[in-house]
């Protein structure tokens, strides 16, 4: 066949036949790159749905009728990480240890903020050799603080602010009403809502803020002993009078490490894990039980029932003490 001579019916089929090649050759080489580049470049997308409903209220005579509109908003992953960065910077402090002379010494890790009046956590090998501390926000507000005694066997600690390091006359407001300016806490994720592979966020950094992006890579988990029903006066009053007899318990099991991809060396200890949404979930540890290079955080998702046994009279008890 002559291709100079082509009939015209001859040079469509030729110029389909070439295109389809093409889109065929086109697609097995984008597939093969896609599955060659790394996990971390590859930036998903997530679709929300809202769901707007408006009420239509017609004549008496007619029943109100419900209009539904379904509206999809394509929300990058890269906007939901900025935004909870952004959300939590305010709820990360600097700890150092306070010297002889009541200045700021080395830096010892990070905490966060988890209430307004001044409670912070970190990790427990912060404040495991220390009682009394120097705080840095990030706005560059300095406060002393003090630890917290508590009964928690979790491998957390609690510090709280004691006063204003700054004492210049633009100062003088009260404490209740300085630190509901300064302190800004993080919210806290919900328990057992961890899964593998979802995108996590650690805020970190010693002179600057950092961060760093990964997944959950892993799990260490704990076996948790409760009760398999509620105790009322009756189930204990039976048995304080019969010991031989064991209250019913089942065995619950809890996140207590959580492994992530990220490099430990770029994490400090007591940098908070968040996840896309801004709750927290995790802090670093020092532990590095781990044969690898990669970071490890305490799970916290269930710190919240320890916080509601700190009040102000334990803050008290522990500055007498202290004292």
């Amino acid at each position: 066949m002559d291709i100079e001579h082509l009939t015209k019916m001859q040079i469509v089929l030729l110029t389909l036949l070439v295109s389809f090649v093409t889109s065929i050759a086109t697609g097995i080489i984008t597939v093969t790159l896609m599955n060659q580049v790394p996990p971390a470049v590859t930036q998903t997308l997530n679709r929300v749905v809202e769901r707007t409903v408006e009420r239509v209220v017609p004549d008496k005579s007619q029943g109100a009728s419900v209009i539904t509109k379904e509206v999809t908003v394509v929300v990058k992953e890269d906007d939901l990480i900025t935004d909870s960065i952004e959300k939590n910077l305010k709820s990360v402090v600097r700890i150092m240890k306070k010297t002889d002379e009541g200045v700021a010494g080395n830096l010892l890790g990070l905490g966060v903020i988890v209430s307004n009046d001044g409670i912070i956590m970190t990790d427990l090998s912060i404040t495991k050799d220390n009682s009394a501390f120097i705080i840095e926000t990030e706005g560059g507000h300095l406060f002393n603080a003090n630890i917290i005694e508590t009964k928690s066997k979790k491998p957390v600690s609690f510090i709280f602010v004691e006063k204003s390091e700054d004492n210049s006359e633009d100062n003088k407001d009260s404490k209740d009403s300085m630190l509901k300016t300064v302190f800004s806490p993080i919210a806290f994720s919900g328990a057992n809502t961890l899964k593998l592979g979802q995108t996590v966020i650690s805020i970190t950094g010693g002179k600057r803020t950092d961060v760093a992006v990964g997944i959950i890579s892993g799990f260490i988990e704990n076996d948790i002993e409760k009760a398999s029903q509620p105790l009322n006066t009756d189930t204990l009053n039976e048995k304080a009078a019969n010991d031989e007899k064991d209250i019913p318990q089942e065995t619950i099991k809890t996140f207590s490490i959580i492994k992530t991809n990220i490099d430990k060396n770029n994490v400090i200890t007591g940098s908070p894990l968040i996840d896309m949404f801004g709750k927290i979930i995790g802090i670093s540890t020092i532990d590095s039980f781990m044969e690898n290079n990669s970071a490890i955080f305490i799970s916290v998702v269930d710190v919240k029932n320890i916080l509601s046994d700190i009040n102000p009279v334990n803050k008290e008890a522990t500055e007498i003490k202290k004292q």
